[in-house]
């Protein structure tokens, strides 16, 4: 027969949120134990007579919460096998936010029989206690669970067991990265006790306050909490009746060039290694994101959730090395799971070509994309001698075109895709080569002007040979450092 193990919960405060059964099985049990004696119920019964046990001593040795949930269920273990019967006691509800009975519950429930008993939440008197329905919307939250947790600010924030500045200082901390510095919060210690006290505070000051085991902090809804629900009514605002006339007047077609410029300007900000400016163009190539997916919603084609659930599944599908059971010991073998996973992910679209990628990509990434997709087939140089000598062997075919007249343009572009292939055998990133290349001459010119400038000079008035002159100090200078005279 299976010893049987009777989780109780205390209610929030003295015996009267105690249930009448709940009372009759402590007192009438020979084996009772209390997660803490730190509650207005355990101070009752202990001076109506009762023998409990608590596991105190647990929490002042246990280095953290997790190990002394371990304790508290080896020990309740150790017992179920001396008793037929025992009894944890817990606050409130056994159910509501008892991560020790979550454990009791995964790691004994095979063993004994494992018998949770209802009684008062905490939540019951914080509906009475502050103006609450709950039909608003309440989210309850572990103070160590708010990073991250997808705070939107249209419901009810219950945070509870704040019970030190300290763990309060955290929470504030963690708030005001999504809430306004000046939300309100409320503050509510000894609850559903004669002590009770209801604070209202800003959420800056939070942690000014006094705190102990029986206080819950709460924080009421908030329109401007910062989030991606705040983001996707904003651009439902504007694309509404009322909103702005050009907003409205968007499509997917009129906003090609945006999303183009935007990511650009993502670019930019990344080789100028300009961390503010990122975090200000990443968002404006998020507003392209957002912009599109409030136009598809408008037209019954898809809506965000569908782009979030297909990202989110395409990432776990294709990554088994984190998600799954599957082996590598490099990159390379990554990038080699990604592309079968994507083969047989398209099925019979694969076989109806070979160049699966946007054709409308710039130049170069399309030159590079391309050839990366021949050479999985062996369709390439087995070295870099091949490309080197296929772009001597194009230089020569346009200076033949350039004498003839006719095929410039052709034998031209042949030079670049020759080069982009040695670029690969270099490992560089020709669209990233183009761009320092780029940048290069234009800080180069940029210096010739000003040295020009500097000697009395303007670049309109001087011939080849004297803006020359200016130009190779620009060099010295680019590569010293320092201007030399010459």
């Amino acid at each position: 027969m299976k010893s049987t193990l009777h989780v109780l919960g205390l209610g929030p405060a003295g015996l009267e949120s105690m249930t009448l059964g709940t009372y009759r099985l402590i007192l009438s049990a020979d084996k009772v134990f209390v997660r803490t004696f730190s509650h207005p119920c355990v101070q009752d019964l202990l001076r109506e007579g009762a023998k409990l046990e608590s596991f105190d001593e647990y929490y002042e040795q246990g280095e953290s919460f997790e190990e002394v949930y371990e304790k508290i269920v080896r020990r309740l273990e150790t017992e179920l096998k001396k008793h037929v019967e025992v009894i944890y006691a817990v606050p409130g509800h056994p159910a509501v936010a008892e991560r020790s009975v979550q454990l009791i519950v995964d790691k004994l429930s095979l063993q004994f029989n494992v018998l949770l008993h209802p009684s008062v939440s905490f939540l019951d008197s914080i509906f009475t206690a502050v103006p609450l329905d709950p039909i608003q919307g309440v989210l309850i939250r572990n103070y160590d669970a708010l990073k991250g947790s997808g705070l939107t600010g249209k419901e009810w924030l219950i945070i509870p067991q704040v019970y030190s500045s300290f763990i309060a200082s955290d929470v504030k901390l963690d708030l005001m990265d999504v809430y306004p510095d000046e939300a309100p919060a409320i503050i509510v210690q000894a609850l559903g006790t004669p002590e009770q006290v209801v604070q209202k505070v800003k959420l800056y000051e939070l942690d000014h306050q006094k705190f102990d085991h029986l206080t819950t902090v709460l924080v009421p809804p908030h329109k401007d909490v910062i989030s991606m629900v705040k983001l996707q009514d904003v651009m439902r605002t504007l694309r509404a009746p009322g909103g702005c006339p050009w907003d409205r007047e968007q499509t997917h077609e009129t906003l090609k060039p945006y999303l183009i410029e935007e990511s650009y300007e993502v670019l930019e900000a990344i080789e100028q290694k300009d961390m503010y400016n990122l975090t200000e163009e990443l968002g404006d190539l998020l507003l392209q994101v957002i912009f599109h997916a409030q136009l598809a919603h408008e037209a019954e084609e898809f809506e965000f959730d569908d782009i979030l659930r297909g990202i989110i599944h395409k990432l776990i599908h294709r990554h088994p090395h984190v998600f799954g059971d599957v082996h590598v010991d490099n990159s390379e073998e990554v990038l080699q799971n990604w592309e079968e996973i994507k083969k047989q992910e398209k099925g019979e679209e694969r076989a109806k070509g070979w160049f699966h990628f946007p054709q409308a990509l710039p130049a170069l990434m399309l030159a590079t994309k391309t050839q990366k997709a021949v050479a999985k087939v062996g369709f390439d140089w087995p070295d870099q001698e091949g490309p080197i000598a296929k772009v001597r062997e194009e230089i020569q075919e346009l200076q033949e075109a350039m004498e003839s007249g006719e095929g410039i343009q052709e034998e031209f572009g042949d030079i670049l895709f020759a080069l982009v292939n040695l670029a690969r055998f270099l490992k560089l990133d020709p669209e990233d080569s183009l761009r320092k290349g780029v940048h290069k001459f234009q800080n180069r010119f940029e210096k010739m002007a000003e040295l020009a400038f500097d000697n009395g000079e303007k670049l309109e008035n001087m011939t080849l040979e004297e803006m020359d002159f200016y130009w190779e100090k620009a060099k010295i200078y680019e590569k010293s450092g320092k201007f030399i005279e010459t």
